[in-house]
C-alpha cells in the first residue's frame, strides 16, 4: 500500500493529475487513510472536493499537520484553525466562488520574461539548423556569388530568392525541433531546460505529440499574427498565449515547484 501512495505522490509531483486521481481512487477503495485523502485533495478537480478530502483526512487523523494547515488556509479567517472537522461543511463554511485555491494545489507558472528568453534560445538554435541546411544546398553559394559581382539587381534577386527559400526551411525546422523535443523531453525544449520550465496540460498531465503539434505549429502560426498571441499572455490570468489556449497548456516553473 505504501508503494501506491508513493506512486500517487510521484504523479502529483509530475502534474499528471489524471493518473494521480485514478491511483488515489484505488487506494481509497482498498484502504482509506488520512494520507490517501490528503493526496486526493491535492489532485481534486474542484475546491469542494478538495475541502471534503481534507476534512476526511483530519477526521481519520486529527494530528495530520499538512491537512490541518491547508484546511486552515482555505476556510474563513474567523474559523479556528484546528476546529474538529465536520462530515459535511455548512453553506457558510464553503469557500466563496471567487476565492482562489491555495498555492499548494496549483503549480507555479513560469515568468513571461523567462519564457521570452527561452524562446530566443530556441529561435537561435532553429536559425542555426536552418542556415546549415541552406548552406548544404547551393542557395548560400549563389548568394555569395551574387554579392561578389556587386551588381545591385543581381544581388537583390539573389537575396529575394534566398529569403523565399529560408522561410519554409525555418518553419519546417522549427516544427520538427519543438514537436520532437517537447514529446521526447516531456514538455521541454533546450531553451526551457536552461530556465527550468516545462509545458504541461492545464489540468495536469504530460502533453502528447498531438498537443505539441497543435501548440508549436498551429498555435505559433496564430500567435505570430502581429505578435498578438504572445502579448495576450500578459493579460491572461494563467499567462496563456494563444498557442497555449489552443492546445490547453500552461508553462510551469519546475525549479520553484520542486522546492514547494
Amino acid at each position: 500500500m505504501t508503494d501506491r501512495l508513493t506512486e500517487i505522490r510521484s504523479a502529483i509531483d509530475r502534474f499528471q493529475m489524471d493518473e494521480a486521481r485514478a491511483l488515489v481512487a484505488d487506494e481509497l477503495a482498498d484502504q482509506p487513510s488520512a494520507e490517501a485523502h490528503y493526496l486526493a485533495a491535492q489532485a481534486a478537480l474542484s475546491q469542494g472536493q478538495r475541502l471534503e478530502h481534507l476534512e476526511k483526512a483530519l477526521e481519520l487523523d486529527p494530528g495530520h499537520e499538512a491537512a490541518a494547515s491547508e484546511l486552515a488556509g482555505i476556510r474563513r479567517p474567523d474559523e479556528a484553525a484546528h476546529e474538529p472537522p465536520k462530515r459535511q461543511a455548512s453553506p457558510a463554511e464553503q469557500p466563496k466562488p471567487d476565492q482562489a485555491p491555495s498555492s499548494e494545489s496549483q503549480p507555479q507558472l513560469a515568468s513571461l520574461l523567462k519564457r521570452g528568453a527561452a524562446l530566443c534560445i530556441d529561435a537561435f538554435i532553429v536559425a542555426l539548423f536552418s542556415l546549415a541546411i541552406l548552406g548544404a544546398s547551393d542557395r548560400m553559394a549563389q548568394l555569395y556569388e551574387a554579392m561578389a559581382t556587386l551588381d545591385e539587381d543581381y544581388v537583390a534577386g539573389a537575396i529575394s530568392q534566398f529569403q523565399a527559400d529560408a522561410v519554409p526551411v525555418n518553419l519546417a525546422v522549427s516544427a520538427l525541433y519543438n514537436v520532437a523535443l517537447m514529446t521526447l523531453f516531456n514538455g521541454q525544449t533546450l531553451g526551457k531546460i536552461v530556465f527550468g520550465m516545462r509545458v504541461v496540460k492545464r489540468k495536469g498531465g504530460r502533453i502528447t505529440v498531438v498537443d505539441a503539434f497543435v501548440r508549436n505549429v498551429l498555435g505559433y502560426t496564430i500567435s505570430q499574427i502581429f505578435l498578438l498571441g504572445y502579448l495576450w499572455a500578459w493579460l491572461d490570468d494563467d499567462q496563456q498565449a494563444w498557442h497555449d489556449r489552443l492546445a490547453g497548456t500552461i508553462v510551469i516553473d519546475e525549479r520553484v515547484n520542486r522546492q514547494t
